[in-house]
């Protein structure tokens, strides 16, 4: 609950209430809640430690969901067997420390929703749904539906396949793990939009869509003490995945946001993917514009030096609308992470790079790179770009891979194409660890329990050729700083 108001008729501290103002007085309240019950139960079974299983079955209620089915059941089991334990790997047992293969099946339910998400609500509205009974100008309150209810609303489910094999070689200096995993989600939750003529309340939520996420997880490690004073390891992980919507609701499968409108559905492509124009390059020359223009049909956008080329994606000579197509998504293709440390004496050194292989969408780009797109400060390539437009008048030709300024949109650049796009690829060096622990009889010395002085670095290093503020949060983030530490450790 909550009011405010103001012009209190008496500013006494006795007389602060509410009730009490005389301008922009104004009360509200809200509530919302939310409840799940879940029971499960559990079984696993060893055998000489070589055969392991384990089954896992529970069961999930949800007030958030329809009262005839807000409640599912999910199953899961795993297994795994120690091959390295058997007789017949007593030939590998001076190399190979130990070996588990595993696989697992597993339901997942999702309700991520609206705490009131199943319930048809309704909105008092004095401007929409106010009215006159019986004539005159008095109007009396009413209320308008803001949603409706789903009476099938259900779990979103999601079916997960994993399988692979846990190692340990050469007296466990090396460790290998592998995991190839798929995982299905079905009857996805969705708000989906409404056509308009449903009128006021259109909006519900569904199940509807699904979508598949597969790929492979590896991990390795080598650590090895070379003496007493001396260890080292070297730690690399690596996740390439696939994303894939897979199906949508019919009403909503070229949609847009799921496809084009017209004919192109984002089914088969991956969740966020992007949909525009093509491109090829900036047209340099005026042969060029009119070599395009004699073979294409010009229907969106208006050739020119210095303007972004469109390429004809279906084939029908013509530049229009229809040339839409998929660009591409900003989901990492493979990350990876490198951790290397090292041990000598009482000094210790740790570092720790990571790293994203993908595509990236510059957002930037339209604010710096085109005058006529908005009035704010623009990017200092438009000075660069001019100059090639003047060099162009000159010479004839258009050396710079920034559009020419112009004081119109004529060629449609404001929308959605490749131009915006580039690699957002980058290998950081994400931490940076140095210390020194103080020699044992010092400690004593001192009466320390221990003691260490250290130094820190993050975000030391970045190589990437993403032109934006930060390749690793795309979008409009502050660039990521350099942090240094200096820190003194006692323990008594």
């Amino acid at each position: 609950m909550f009011g405010e108001g103001k012009g209190l008729e008496i500013e006494d501290p006795n007389y602060l209430y509410l009730g009490n103002v005389t301008a922009n007085k104004n009360t509200g309240s809200g509530a919302s809640n939310y409840s799940m019950f879940s029971v499960f139960g559990k079984i696993n079974y060893s055998w000489d430690n070589k055969y392991l299983l384990s089954f896992t079955l529970r069961r999930d209620a949800s007030s958030r969901l329809s009262t005839a089915h807000n409640y599912d059941w999910f199953p899961s089991v795993s297994a795994g067997w120690r091959i390295s334990q058997e007789n017949f790997m007593e030939a590998t047992r001076s190399w190979l420390s130990d070996l588990k293969i595993r696989g697992a099946y597993g339901v997942n339910g999702n309700d991520i929703i609206a705490n009131d998400a199943f319930y048809a609500k309704y909105a008092m509205d004095l401007d929409r749904a106010a009215y006159a009974i019986g004539g005159g100008n008095t109007l009396l309150p009413g209320a308008l539906r803001s949603r409706s209810t789903n009476p099938d609303l259900t779990w979103e489910k999601t079916y997960q396949t994993n399988f692979g094999f846990d190692a340990s070689l050469f007296n466990h200096k090396l460790a290998l793990s592998f995991d190839y995993f798929h995982k299905k989600t079905d009857n996805m939750l969705v708000e989906k939009p409404y056509i308009a003529t449903i009128g006021e309340g259109g909006y519900c939520w569904y199940n509807g869509g699904s979508m598949v996420n597969k790929g492979v997880e590896i991990t390795a490690e080598w650590r090895q003490s070379i003496n007493k004073d001396f260890s080292y390891s070297i730690g690399l992980n690596a996740t390439v995945m696939k994303n894939e919507v897979t199906d949508l609701m019919d009403d909503i499968y070229y949609t847009w946001g799921g496809g084009n409108g017209i004919d192109k559905s984002i089914v088969g492509q991956s969740l966020g993917s992007w949909m525009g124009y093509k491109t090829d390059g900036i047209f340099r020359t005026q042969e060029e514009v009119d070599a395009y223009k004699a073979k294409y049909k010009v229907s969106f956008g208006n050739p020119a030096v210095g303007r972004v080329r469109y390429v004809d994606t279906n084939g029908d000579n013509e530049i229009n609308d229809r040339d839409r197509t998929w660009l591409g998504t900003d989901l990492p293709k493979a990350q990876f992470g490198l951790n290397l440390g090292a041990n000598w004496k009482g000094f210790d050194l740790s570092l720790f790079f990571n790293s994203i292989i993908r595509d990236a969408w510059n957002n930037s780009k339209y604010y710096t790179d085109f005058f006529p797109l908005w009035t704010g400060n623009h990017g200092i390539q438009l000075l660069e770009a001019s100059n090639a437009y003047d060099r162009f008048l000159q010479i004839g030709y258009y050396d710079s891979d920034v559009p020419a300024p112009a004081v119109d949109n004529s060629n449609n650049e404001n929308e959605s194409s490749e131009y915006f796009i580039e690699d957002g690829s980058f290998i950081r060096l994400k931490t940076l660890s140095l210390g020194y622990t103080l020699p044992e009889k010092l400690r004593k010395t001192l009466r320390l329990q221990n003691a260490r002085i250290y130094f820190q670095a993050q975000n030391l290093l970045t190589l990437t050729k993403y032109s934006g503020a930060d390749p690793e949060g795309l979008g409009y983030p502050y660039a990521l700083p350099r942090q240094y530490t200096f820190g003194i450790q006692f323990g008594f």
